[in-house]
């Protein structure tokens, strides 16, 4: 690509391919605690300084209060059994990345760590090469191009009426209050729509866009919480979303469009993933997880501890013991599963 134009973002945050002209982000956060307090969200989740939140002049989303960082706002004080809400918009998500406290791998890690609901999760791919245009897409579409689990596509186009001029052009996959949205649109033009200045040089700029919320928006900070080195990283969950809900294709013969062959463009977008099924391709948390969560995350938090408590190991003792107060049908269900297949593996040692 050599001095291809990219917009900046922090390196802890958005994934950048630059040889592919795509980068992956995450692009919005919004998450429910039940038993936590805003003190704890702030400086034990999100590690930043408390002190460093104003409170704003009101609440919302039923919360009577907020603190707000930047465009990371807390809201607190609703009714008893609502706890405090996180939210993060696509502007706070950069903000947070620039902070450099966290990954997002790192966050999401510290987030499960408590009771969380997460409600919405915004994952992105930006193309700056111009893998497609939205125009072409939209006309692919009519004319029966894209085999697609939803059953329709909404397109917008904001157009200039004084010049006819387009200001941008968007396609709606699914309802924005389905568990999953994807919207695919021309970022460079709602970025000048709002006044925004744009790069030197930048000439395309296409995001296409996974909303997620609920239990898929749950699974997808949980795919991302358990990355591993070669594993899906936000830009192949993104393309792995993308192949299984949508598949662009080249027009055949036979009568079944879903036996058509896939359209060049989208391989060489999507690249070489597999589509993923949020409703049961999410891999399933286990002890040999959480071990290995802990010796990559929490190690040298505890080794830390016991150098400056001077190898008190009741330290951890009552981290364990406070921590089971707080375990779920869910993980007690684990323990039994890892427990069963202790024992069915010795079994087949001793035959």
């Amino acid at each position: 690509m050599g001095n291809k134009v990219v917009p900046l973002y922090s390196n802890r945050g958005a994934q950048n391919t630059y040889k592919s002209g795509l980068r992956a982000c995450v692009d919005w956060v919004q998450a429910t605690f039940k038993n936590v307090e805003v003190s704890q969200l702030i400086t034990d989740i999100l590690k930043l300084d408390f002190d460093s939140f104003y409170e704003a002049e009101r609440g919302s989303l039923g919360y009577k209060k907020c603190k707000k960082y930047g465009h990371i706002s807390v809201f607190y004080d609703g009714k008893e059994d609502m706890g405090v809400h996180l939210q993060m918009t696509g502007q706070g998500c950069r903000e947070y990345e620039a902070l450099g406290k966290s990954t997002w791998k790192e966050l999401f890690f510290d987030c499960f760590c408590y009771n969380v609901n997460f409600t919405r999760l915004d994952i992105a791919i930006d193309d700056f090469e111009g893998y497609f245009k939205i125009s072409s897409l939209k006309r692919k579409i009519k004319d029966r191009l894209l085999v697609s689990k939803f059953k329709d596509a909404t397109s917008i186009e904001k157009v200039n009426i004084d010049t006819g001029e387009s200001k941008g052009e968007t396609i709606y996959y699914g309802s924005s209050q389905s568990r999953i949205q994807i919207r695919m649109y021309e970022k460079n033009f709602e970025r000048k729509n709002k006044g925004h200045e744009l790069e030197e040089g930048l000439k395309v700029w296409n995001r296409t866009e996974v909303q997620a919320r609920d239990e898929r928006a749950n699974k997808i900070a949980e795919i991302i919480m358990l990355n591993e080195e070669g594993s899906e990283t936000v830009g192949q969950v993104v393309a792995g979303i993308l192949k299984y809900y949508l598949r662009f294709t080249v027009k055949g013969k036979d009568s079944n469009r879903s036996r058509w062959k896939t359209a060049p463009f989208w391989d060489k977008f999507l690249g070489n993933v597999e589509a993923l099924r949020l409703t049961d391709v999410a891999p399933d948390r286990t002890v040999e997880k959480t071990f290995n969560w802990v010796s990559n995350q929490v190690a040298p938090s505890l080794a830390v501890l016991l150098e400056a408590y001077e190898g008190d190991m009741d330290i951890l003792k009552r981290f364990a013991l406070e921590g089971k107060e707080r375990l779920t049908e869910k993980e007690y269900k684990m323990i039994e599963a890892f427990k069963k297949e202790q024992k069915n593996s010795l079994s087949r040692d001793t035959e």
